[in-house]
């Protein structure tokens, strides 16, 4: 799992040694197009992965792989990162997160959920244009006292060549935390409007009955005038 970043200053950031050449958003799809001999209607996917993210890391997902979810019909599409024990490992890391809950609540059918639309995943797939654009994006070295940033084959190198015997940082408890926090909060939220939804056709005189009973103001035999 990669370092926390959020501390850094836009100084530092703007200090990092990146191998890889700054031009313009058009100009790399373009040039991408080029060498892959993508025609206009593949170009809009160019578009979707250039814009994607790891939910887990929130860098350009390396050797990525697409998680299936309940809602792949409706347009979800979770990358994450499928990289080695040197990198970030997000893939690991999210199985393992979902298996430490299962340990925590054993009575509880756990599944891996999409960090996204929290519907279930029923597994992933390598989709290898996606995978070749995005291991062309440069992104951070996982190690906390890195700067370097590069592709994925250049990242790759420099971990073998410049961290032969370390691990990338490990997830703080405090974040993971943070994390399990948000997603209960967000599991809420989703019962909580399921719940709203069921009275969206009772009028405006039957909702104020239904606040002040649970309010304590009025008792079940009184009535509004």
């Amino acid at each position: 799992m990669p370092k926390d970043r959020r501390i850094r200053s836009t100084h530092h950031h703007q200090s990092r040694t990146c191998p890889v050449p700054s031009c313009s958003k058009t100009a790399k799809q373009d040039k991408y197009k080029n060498l892959t001999g993508l025609d206009n209607d593949a170009n809009k996917d160019v578009n979707e992965w250039e814009e994607v993210r790891c939910p887990i890391c929130l860098e350009h997902p390396h050797s990525a792989v697409l998680l299936r979810c309940s809602s792949y019909g409706k347009g979800c599409r979770p990358y994450l990162c499928n990289t080695s024990y040197r990198h970030s490992n997000c893939l690991s890391q999210f199985c393992a997160s979902s298996s430490k809950q299962q340990e925590a609540h054993p009575l509880s059918k756990s599944k891996l959920v999409c960090p996204l639309c929290r519907g279930q995943v029923s597994g992933w797939d390598v989709i290898e244009p996606a995978r070749h654009f995005m291991n062309s994006k440069a992104r951070s070295c996982p190690y906390e006292a890195c700067d370097f940033c590069g592709t994925y084959v250049q990242l790759r190198n420099h971990t073998r060549r410049e961290h032969p015997v370390s691990w990338p940082s490990q997830v703080d408890p405090a974040r993971r935390q943070e994390w399990i926090r948000l997603e209960r909060e967000t599991e809420l939220n989703d019962a909580i409007c399921l719940f709203l939804s069921q009275f969206q056709y009772i009028g405006f005189e039957d909702m104020l009955r239904i606040h002040i009973l649970h309010s304590g103001l009025l008792t079940p035999v009184e009535s509004l005038p």
